[in-house]
């Protein structure tokens, strides 16, 4: 296997991870790809366009989980000043 083809698994299975926001799964990867920069042979420029849309998915659902956050986070403020107004 390709560093690419690791990269890529890793990127399909990080977002499966987020998207179940299973934290064991993400701690898993982690150590994966802490290994993979530490014992691997370096990036394959030539064969880098499937890892590239991996990695923009990856950045699309990073962004989207901030915006969801950032909602939850702001609901979950104007329901602790509701209480408290009560």
């Amino acid at each position: 296997m390709t560093i690419n083809q690791a990269l890529a698994e890793i990127l399909d299975e990080t977002v499966k991870a987020l998207r179940d926001l299973d934290s064991d799964a993400l701690q898993t990867l982690e150590r994966r790809i802490v290994a993979l920069a530490k014992f691997s042979e370096k990036y394959e420029i030539d064969d880098a366009g499937l890892v590239l849309s991996k990695k923009g998915l990856l950045e699309i659902v990073l962004q989207n989980f901030q915006v969801n956050l950032d909602a939850l986070t702001r609901l979950h403020a104007r329901n602790m000043r509701n209480q408290w107004a009560q």
